[in-house]
């Protein structure tokens, strides 16, 4: 996938190390790097860069001069300018000249966060949302959170220009935390105490962002949390992330409470988790009778079989016949990886990028969406579900 591109002057944003773990997120590659404002000018008319960073105070009215004019000659170069204090003369000058966002040297990953998801937004088509997609099953230890995680850093390996949040919808006592090892500042239980200002400074000041372009809305270890996301809070929240991020994936709690099910109704995709055994099968059996109640079509569903061998009693195909659906995916029983992965916190394609566990997430990941590449199989299937699913790049 193409890596967006982004150039630093003479060190206005800071840590080089600092803005580049940034800018990753953002799915941007390791930053350009040019002393002063002549070379940026040279740069600029050899490439293309989507976003420049400038140090404004070491610019000029004839300086911003030119750099208004060659933001104009590119058409898509966004600008961020930087310096040691807000004066309010400098600012206006720079954004009459076309820089976008200004921000204090040096900036904080916070605000810098928010002023790249802003830019991310203006460069969007109003009307443009995200994908959401649930991670369901009626029963516990089947590894839904494994898939939840997993899918959701596959999603951002396929998309790098787009963000991608991991949500815990069990919103108390849920596993995100222990899967990816996580000590958060800030959980579900902050965002919904403040759900009435929902916007795109508050998500990236309370959802955490994970080395691989996640940002993780972990559960809360309150108890009473649970007791304030009712089905209207959930499904704000389900609406504001599909808002703000290119490709949303739930954890979704086992129990069909109010909540899960606003989370269920606000997905584009619900992945259904079954394994190939008779108390799996019959639990997810009842779960897509009731989806069928609901209202929900069939294209909506996705049933895949976890920890799938090839020596089971029961087969794909008799499983297929007992949910009278077929089966969208099977994952390999992969215990090595996908305990070794937990163990240290990480999805499974950093803990072994070569795993058959790994290039099975692969396959999913672009049989729901058409992102990604895959074997030639694969690739048929997902051509033809990608037009059911309707989900493109953003």
């Amino acid at each position: 996938m193409t890596q967006r591109k982004a150039v630093i002057v003479a060190g206005a944003a800071g840590p080089e190390s600092d803005a580049n773990t940034v800018l990753q997120r953002f799915g941007f590659g390791r930053s350009a790097s040019v002393q002063d404002l002549t070379a940026l000018l040279r740069l600029l008319r050899d490439d293309s860069f989507e976003l420049v960073i400038v140090p404004l105070q070491d610019m000029g009215a004839v300086e911003l001069a030119t750099l208004e004019r060659e933001i104009v000659r590119s058409g898509s170069t966004t600008v961020i300018g930087t310096a040691p204090q807000a004066e309010p003369g400098l600012i206006l000058q720079a954004m009459r000249a076309g820089v976008q966002e200004f921000l204090v040297f040096p900036p904080n990953a916070q605000e810098f966060s928010a002023a790249l998801d802003r830019l991310t937004r203006r460069g969007r088509p109003e009307a443009e949302q995200g994908k959401t997609i649930a991670v369901y099953t009626a029963k516990g230890g089947l590894g839904s959170t494994s898939i939840a995680v997993n899918l959701a850093f596959g999603l951002a390996d396929a998309n790098p220009s787009g963000r991608v949040a991991l949500a815990d919808f069990v919103v108390h006592g849920g596993d995100l935390r222990v899967h990816l090892n996580m000590s958060p500042s800030y959980d579900v239980g902050d965002l919904v105490q403040r759900v009435e200002r929902i916007d795109a400074d508050l998500l990236s000041s309370i959802l955490t962002p994970v080395e691989g372009g996640v940002w993780v809305l972990p559960s809360s270890d309150r108890p009473e949390i649970g007791e304030m996301v009712d089905a209207t809070t959930a499904a704000t929240l389900v609406t504001e992330l599909r808002n703000h991020f290119a490709y949303t994936v739930l954890d979704c709690e086992h129990h069909l409470t109010d909540r899960t099910l606003a989370a269920l109704d606000g997905a584009d995709k619900i992945v259904l988790v079954t394994q190939l055994n008779v108390a799996a099968l019959r639990g997810t059996q009842r779960t897509i009778s009731l989806c069928e109640r609901l209202g929900y079509g069939a294209d909506k569903l996705a049933i895949v079989v976890n920890r799938h061998q090839a020596n089971e009693v029961l087969t794909p195909s008799d499983a297929s016949t007992l949910l009278n659906m077929p089966i969208f995916h099977l994952l390999p029983n992969d215990f090595k990886s996908s305990d070794g992965a937990v163990s240290k916190g990480v999805p499974v394609g950093r803990y072994d990028r070569n795993s058959r566990l790994t290039q099975s997430y692969t396959q999913l990941v672009a049989k729901l969406t058409g992102l990604g590449n895959t074997n030639g199989k694969a690739r048929e299937s997902s051509s033809r579900l990608s037009r059911i699913f309707s989900i493109g790049k953003r």
